[in-house]
């Protein structure tokens, strides 16, 4: 059985519905996006932020034989039927590939990933063949024995050795292959280029550090009227955003203690620092607003309606600025996050397992459906150019840069492919583009991030609303709130 994978949190171009995984959006978008202008670590994605709808039930791979002498794998990611042309187009990607290998037999199954389910599905043996999960689970999967050793089948795939090492690490071990990436992103910092030349800042240079990022927020806020910075603290908004600050600082979220993870963030002071900067501009500069109670759906509006100047997310968020938000093309830039000591950015995507329940026929008909709907569009010129083309005409952004999978050499050649077709100004993505590559790219929180950004919530919340939050108390109470959670995992 396969197993695809997402991580993340609140952000309506990464979080579906609260019963679904914060990334079935993006990887549903993500499959019909365009390659160009990547990092050394980043692809161009198209991405609309919009959510999936029905969290469907999900099948049982079975025994994989269909008394025909076919290979039977049932296979997630088919869009829901509020998604027509999304659905069809799976569909028709899953005859086209029946077609060229007659002795596979897909079922398709338009159940997202739901991390409350996951675990009594893959227990009951009521798993599809292919799933899709968050690139927080594969350490959990491995350990638990549930995801199949793919070493020979993934070696044996076209442009293997061209997939990012960082990326294949967190699916490896003991020089065992667990998993294949599928699509992959790392937060930035996005900000409204109108409202920085308005407060007199230079648009095509956005802060690089902290101090920088700071000094911006509250020019904008005193020359423009303005929220300089408009912060996430529920729906595990503020968690997550709190871990990319910690890494951004270099300290930690969850640290290996024994055979289980635990708190790691009283150790140094990388994350109350973080806080500290958070409590400062909101009590000191006043320039965060008044509502401290944000999520991504609070944000992105009023981000896309010129009223704040910057956020922390991924550049992907352009095309739901664009088509749900109405926002302005010329207004949207994009950066690097800000800058301590850590150099990093938190990273999250979505990964393919294999189940350890799939025979070795189901092993091999299930990496070779990821390959073919997958890995190939990110590798295969050919296949880029004519996804990009198509985006296009449908007059969807191509060219938005995020994270590629495969290495320079790959996305080089995909590039090229594209590049005729880009329709976005490249240039203002290119801070984005240019800091990122410098960065050290982290995982989320190996085990329970969803749970560990929920206990943060209440800690970034504080930090927003008490002007005489004590920060290192805060921290203390959550780190055993999370040791506690940690501990049941």
């Amino acid at each position: 059985m396969v197993v695809r994978y997402h991580g993340g949190a609140a952000d309506e171009s990464v979080r579906v519905t609260a019963a679904c995984h914060p990334h079935s959006a993006r990887r549903l978008l993500m499959r019909v996006s365009t390659t160009f202008g990547r990092l050394a670590a980043g692809t161009l994605v198209v991405a609309l932020g919009t959510g999936l709808a029905g969290c469907g039930k999900s099948g049982d791979s079975g025994s994989g034989g269909s008394g025909d002498g076919k290979v039977t794998i049932s296979v997630m990611g088919l869009p829901p039927a509020t998604k027509a042309a999304t659905r069809q187009a799976f569909l028709d990607r899953v005859a086209e590939f029946e077609k060229a290998n007659p002795t596979i037999h897909i079922e398709p199954s338009d159940a997202p990933w739901d991390v409350q389910t996951f675990a009594a599905k893959m227990a009951g043996g009521r798993a599809e063949t292919v799933l899709e999960i968050p690139l927080t689970e594969p350490p959990g999967l491995i350990d638990r024995k549930q995801v199949a050793d793919i070493s020979a089948e993934a070696k044996a795939l076209p442009e293997y050795a061209a997939l990012d090492p960082r990326i294949m690490d967190t699916l490896s071990r003991d020089s065992k292959i667990y998993g294949l990436p599928e699509s992959m992103y790392a937060l930035g910092l996005l900000y409204n280029r109108k409202l920085f030349a308005a407060a007199g800042l230079d648009p095509d240079k956005p802060p690089a550090t902290w101090d920088e990022f700071r000094a911006d927020a509250k020019q904008i806020h005193d020359r423009t009227g303005q929220i300089g910075y408009a912060p996430m603290s529920i729906n595990n908004g503020g968690g997550w955003h709190l871990t990319a600050m910690t890494y951004a600082n270099g300290g930690t979220i969850e640290k290996q203690n024994g055979d289980k993870q635990a708190a790691g963030f009283t150790d140094g002071d990388a994350t109350a620092q973080a806080l500290d900067l958070l409590h400062a501009m909101r009590f000191e500069d006043n320039s965060l607003g008044t509502n401290m109670l944000r999520k991504s759906e609070d944000i992105a509006p009023q981000f896309a309606a010129g009223k704040i100047g910057m956020q922390i997310n991924g550049p992907s968020a352009y095309g739901s600025y664009l088509s749900l938000y109405k926002g302005k093309a010329e207004d949207f830039g994009a950066a690097a996050l800000p800058q301590g000591p850590g150099n990093a950015t938190l990273i999250g995507g979505t990964v393919l397992m294999v189940s350890a329940k799939a025979t070795a026929d189901q092993r091999a008909a299930a990496v070779k459906w990821m390959e073919f709907q997958y890995l190939k569009p990110a590798y295969d010129p050919d296949i880029a150019a004519a996804q990009a083309k198509a985006n296009a005409a449908d007059k969807l952004p191509v060219g938005v840069p995020g994270l590629p999978i495969y290495d320079q050499s790959v996305v080089a050649k995909v590039d090229a492919a594209v590049k005729p077709y880009v329709n976005v100004t490249t240039a203002h993505f290119q801070p984005y583009v240019d800091g990122t590559a410098k960065l050290k790219l982290v995982p989320e929180p190996p085990v329970g991030s969803q749970d560990v950004y929920a206990a943060l919530d209440p800690v970034v919340q504080a930090a927003l609303t008490r002007q005489n939050a004590d920060i290192p108390a805060l921290l203390k109470t959550a780190s055993g709130h999370v040791d506690s959670i940690l501990q049941q995992q």
